[in-house]
């Protein structure tokens, strides 16, 4: 039997070993990997592919005028999503998910930039997602309004739409629980221009969030990840 296909989506040039890469290479899974913002398009036949990963960037999903590759993603995500395959979207990667099924992506109202740890609550649908508020890895200036016909899964204060579930197997998570404590320092380091603004934590602050609330959170990515593979 042959392995399953995950097509990867990267949006910067970084190639990591975080959380969710991880996992789905101890469950078995082959990953491709494209960059449409490198020039790595989307590849011509879904088909070959059984499930999708989108990560985030620093582009938003409203780029397109100036990052044409924006709006060619997000008509290849269209057609995608149309199917009910498996997907999973992270910050950028939700945000397209969102924005392809008719939602609205912006940035906070008040300019706030959610970066650092910061708690995200469950709502009631999201037993088998998020049993409990927890603390999750955050980097992102925009959020997202709910799609039509899916299921609000995740809050927090700032941008109160966290996690979203669209039909049983696509999911748009705005938190980053794939952050590993080596890619959180590359992050923090190449993005120290980022740490600005209200709220804003320091990069010393963010490491020592990480060892508080680091391993937990690699552990509920595991869980994740194990129980979207169950449903492919």
């Amino acid at each position: 039997m042959s392995k399953k296909r995950v097509l990867t989506v990267r949006h910067m040039e970084d190639v990591r070993d975080d959380h969710v890469a991880r996992y789905l290479s101890e469950n078995g899974f082959e990953q491709t990997h494209v960059n449409p913002a490198l020039g790595i398009p989307m590849p011509d036949d879904p088909d070959e592919y059984d499930a999708l990963l989108i990560y985030g960037g620093i582009q938003s999903a409203n780029d397109g005028p100036d990052r044409p590759y924006i709006d060619e993603e997000l008509e290849w995500l269209s057609n995608w999503l149309s199917d009910k395959r498996p997907t999973l979207g992270i910050c950028l990667g939700a945000q397209l998910i969102a924005k392809s099924l008719g939602a609205t992506v912006a940035p906070h109202p008040r300019e706030l930039r959610e970066i650092g740890f910061h708690e995200v609550t469950p709502t009631a649908a999201a037993q088998d997602f998020l049993p409990a508020p927890s603390y999750f890895y955050q980097w992102h200036r925009e959020g997202f309004t709910l799609p039509d016909n899916c299921e609000l899964l995740a809050e927090s204060k700032l941008f109160p739409n966290q996690a979203f579930r669209y039909h049983s197997n696509t999911y748009g998570i705005q938190f980053h629980p794939e952050v590993t404590r080596p890619v959180m320092k590359d992050w923090l380091n190449h993005g120290s221009t980022s740490l600005i603004g209200e709220g804003v934590p320091s990069a010393e602050r963010q490491l020592e969030d990480e060892s508080r609330y680091g391993e937990k959170m690699g552990s509920w990515c595991r869980n994740f990840v194990n129980n979207w593979v169950a449903n492919w």
